[in-house]
């Protein structure tokens, strides 16, 4: 109820002045209804002929929203108008309710009052609530005796409640402006969040995350198959236990480094496989800035760097091949042409030599040999650089092994060797160049002969078929090849026999050529002092041939 003095005022107009009030604060009905049945309810009040609602931009802009109410009219009509100049505008500039009756000055008709009415009487009054200034209302036409100092009281409390109820109504509205964006920025940040998580977990790569106490805040799904568990199993404990097994942070780990250096770093990993295969990982660290105190966090980037390597081996080999191959070309144009005539010389001196001179004949042979050894150092080294015409057809493969050791037969007689052959029966044939395949059997047992010490020894060969690949295991009981120079003894030139030996360190390289030129694999296993098993794995028909 309104505590005021409105003895002046009649009951109805009070009665109407409080439901009105009513209708104001009633929060089921929405704000341009509030307006309009506030405008309707004045005339009951103050009996005015109509009421004008004026709302201006609240970006300061010319152009304001404007409701005007008649006694002929149920509804307001609703315009646009230039809220610049007028009564109105006064009062609205003024912050002042300005009341005039008789012939009001100052009137705008395109503002301050309905089309084609001719202003007696005006009060106005702009709506302000806690210094927040949103328009001006106005009544006109109303009888003299009606705007009593109790009425302009109850019209001043009246237009406190419709600025507060507009304020309400803003700012729920802004409200629900925020919570949409909120919702919205929501809504992007999970699609966001789902995208990294998705990149995050499909990236072949190894990525996590640990904190400055090695604990690990997220992996990804590549990094944690790597350690047969999942992310949600690991996420919370040490990364050095969750991932690796130990008890202490892992050796070389630049995490701390990084933390207090602030700034990323590098380093490999050299990983062995169950199957004796090696992994080569390179492994990057970056620290994550924290809003204080410097970074807290830090991300591990692990690379698989294996077939990088590999193929920057091949890269350095082909270019060092390419260098060969020059030099290869002159040298056997060089030496090819002596060599012959020293060899074709020292077979005459043979012929001719008297056969009671075996001092002679045994120095001749000497010189045969060496011119021998020679063409065959010359023949070597262009194979190593030229690319070898591979001519395929079907093959059995048993017979190409036993080819190869009729061929070295008087090798295993002069060494006191054993050598079995354990081949499997009923075999397809293998697609492969015979020439070349025994050439590889040839420098494979070449090799075991060589590395047996002593006058005797052991090699066992066995071919089997396991329904896609042929496998063939050559094996010895020598002295075994130092683990240090597994990963080189199939690069041209290297070696491990000694100067004076007669290894050129081509031998299995060629092996390893041919084997790649029948799509196969080559692996090697050994144990100095207990000898060495090459495996030739070769398919049934190598693609493209």
């Amino acid at each position: 109820m309104l505590n005021l003095d409105v003895k002046n005022l009649n009951s109805n107009g009070l009665v109407s002045a409080v439901q009105l009030l009513a209708k104001i604060n009633d929060p089921r009905i929405d704000l341009n209804e509030g307006e309009d049945r506030f405008l309707a309810g004045l005339e009951p009040i103050f009996k005015n002929q109509f009421a004008i609602l004026v709302l201006t931009d609240p970006q300061g802009g010319p152009l304001a929203d404007r409701k005007v109410m008649t006694s002929k009219s149920a509804v307001p009509d609703t315009d646009q108008v230039n809220f610049t100049s007028g009564l109105l505008f006064q009062s609205y500039q003024d912050l002042k309710l300005v009341f005039q009756q008789g012939n009001p000055k100052g009137v705008n008709p395109a503002v301050d009052a309905p089309e084609e009415v001719q202003v007696t009487s005006i009060a106005c009054a702009p709506l302000v609530y806690h210094s927040n200034l949103f328009g001006i209302l106005a009544i006109g036409n109303f009888p003299a005796d009606s705007f009593t100092n109790e009425a302009q009281v109850v019209f001043a409390h009246l237009l406190d409640s419709l600025a507060a109820r507009i304020h309400s109504a803003k700012l729920i509205e802004e409200l629900q402006a925020s919570n949409s964006e909120l919702l919205a920025t929501q809504q992007q940040l999970l699609h966001s969040r789902n995208t990294l998580r998705t990149l995050f977990d499909n990236i072949p790569d190894s990525f996590y995350i640990v904190d400055e106490n090695f604990y690990l805040v997220a992996i990804n799904q590549s990094r944690a198959e790597r350690s047969g568990v999942t992310p949600q199993q690991v996420v919370g404990q040490h990364c050095y236990e969750g991932l690796y097994q130990y008890n202490s942070p892992c050796p070389g780990c630049l995490v701390a480094k990084t933390l207090k250096n602030k700034a990323s770093t590098v380093r490999k990993l050299h990983l062995l496989q169950k199957d004796n295969s090696n992994l080569e990982w390179e492994i990057h660290t970056y620290p994550v800035q924290a809003a204080e105190n410097g970074p807290r966090q830090v991300v591990l980037l692990e690379q698989n760097i294996t077939e990088k390597q590999r193929m920057e081996a091949e890269l350095i080999q082909s270019e060092k091949l390419a260098a060969v191959g020059q030099l290869a070309a002159g040298v056997a144009h060089e030496i090819n042409n002596p060599l012959t005539s020293i060899l074709a010389n020292a077979q005459m001196l043979i012929e001719d030599l008297p056969e009671d001179r075996e001092d002679l004949q045994q120095s001749a042979r000497l010189i045969e040999a060496a011119g021998l050894k020679a063409t065959q150092v010359v023949k070597n080294l262009l194979g190593s650089v030229r690319k070898e015409d591979f001519d395929f057809e079907p093959v059995d493969l048993n017979d190409s092994i036993q080819s190869a050791l009729m061929l070295l037969s008087h090798e295993f007689l002069s060494r006191q060797i054993s050598v079995q052959f354990q081949r499997e029966s009923d075999m397809p044939q293998i697609v492969a160049s015979d020439n070349y395949l025994q050439s590889a059997w040839i420098n494979l047992i070449m090799n075991s002969i060589e590395a047996i010490e002593g006058e005797s020894g052991e090699i066992r060969i066995a071919s089997n078929f396991d329904g896609s690949n042929f496998l063939v295991k050559i094996s010895d009981n020598g002295k075994g090849i130092p683990g240090e120079y597994l990963n080189q003894i199939f690069e041209p030139f290297f070696t491990t026999k000694k100067k004076n030996d007669k290894g050129t360190g081509l031998g299995l390289s060629l092996v390893r050529r041919v084997v790649q030129s029948h799509n196969g694999q080559i692996q090697v296993e050994s144990e100095e002092g207990r000898g060495t098993t090459f495996t030739i794995i070769l398919p049934k028909e190598p693609k493209g041939k």
